[in-house]
């Protein structure tokens, strides 16, 4: 009998080029922010991918991750990066890959939803995709474009500025070994000037225990695999808020992957959320890289806790004849006021 461990972690026009693996990106240079309700700036950037026989760099799968480099500065001030976040939008090729197949956000595996600028290390735009990039006697390109969001909110108003911040980015493109192939600057500027005055801010948090911050469903025996396996984590978070809300999750990725870059899909794992004083379900959802509203709430000035269950459901052969390893994977709650 296998033993089967997943593991939630909670938090255009062809150049050619003689490199094997390339990486180029460009932004239209500037965003401006003119009210509180932030910005977004539609395919604001793109990162345009260059494979020419690429067998020999191991990019079977791969990963595309950026990071901030330095401070988002203004010469005065430093604008936090957590404020500013990417989502994908849509792609173009010259052509399908050596394997004939042409891409899709869903064969490449895009993460979707928007992705935080990191405030360190790098954040993932792809991980461990498993679109081939190792290109035999051919060139294959391919353009990602991103939409830029800037949040709205009363906190701009600490950062107004007539003088533009400047955003320094670099892309990178690492193989199945996590070896960097190729990487590139992504340098752009925004102008925080909202007008009128801001908002009121609401009060709002959300906090989790930290013995609920990891999740480990294991598959022991036969009875698991029939019967599916579930735990449960009480009072795994709390919140609070003056003003209504909701709490929706998505995980990075649309896989689980382990250490050997096995893989299962995320949606095959159950999660409900439940008021952990009236035992009322608030929200059931099969994971997904899509936010899903898992918990809607009015106002509460006081702290009131939620449950977690995570499950797999009965006799799922999505676990069947899988080789016994650890299955990681991140999934992210944000709390929304309305």
């Amino acid at each position: 009998m296998n033993k089967t461990l997943l593991f939630i972690s909670i938090l255009w026009t062809a150049i050619y080029s003689a490199q094997p693996v390339k990486v180029t990106s460009w932004a239209p240079g500037w965003a401006g922010v003119q009210n509180y309700n932030g910005l977004q700036v539609n395919n604001h950037s793109v990162i345009f991918l260059e494979l020419q026989d690429s067998q020999g760099n191991q990019m079977k799968e791969w990963t595309l991750s950026f990071r901030v480099n330095g401070n988002i500065t203004n010469g005065s001030k430093n604008f936090p990066p957590s404020s500013l976040k990417f989502q994908f939008s849509y792609l173009t090729s010259n052509g399908p890959n050596s394997d004939g197949v042409y891409p899709t956000p869903g064969n490449m595996g895009l993460i979707t939803s928007p992705v935080p600028f990191p405030a360190l290390n790098t954040t993932d735009l792809v991980k461990n995709s498993k679109y081939s990039f190792q290109v035999n006697n051919k060139y294959f390109s391919t353009n990602l474009n991103y939409h830029l969001i800037i949040d709205g909110g009363a906190y701009l108003q600490e950062y107004y500025s007539a003088q533009n911040y400047v955003i320094n980015l670099m892309i990178e493109l690492k193989n199945a070994k996590g070896e960097l192939q190729a990487s590139a600057p992504l340098r752009f500027e925004m102008q925080i000037m909202p007008s009128g005055p801001p908002p009121n801010s609401p009060t709002y948090g959300i906090q989790f225990d930290q013995t609920a911050k990891n999740v480990l469903l294991e598959f022991k025996t036969a009875n698991d695999y029939a019967n599916g396996v579930s735990k449960t984590l009480i009072k795994a978070f709390s919140t609070f808020s003056n003003t209504p809300y909701v709490v929706r999750v998505n995980t990075l990725n649309t896989n689980l992957i382990s250490s050997t870059n096995k893989t299962l899909p995320v949606n095959a794992v159950k999660l409900s959320v439940r008021d952990s004083q009236t035992q009322t379900v608030t929200g059931t959802v099969n994971l997904s890289s899509s936010q899903q509203n898992v918990l809607t709430s009015g106002l509460h000035s006081t702290a009131k806790f939620f449950d977690t269950i995570y499950s797999t459901q009965a006799g799922d052969p999505t676990f069947f004849n899988k080789s016994s390893e650890q299955y990681s994977g991140t999934l992210v709650y944000t709390m929304i006021p309305q």
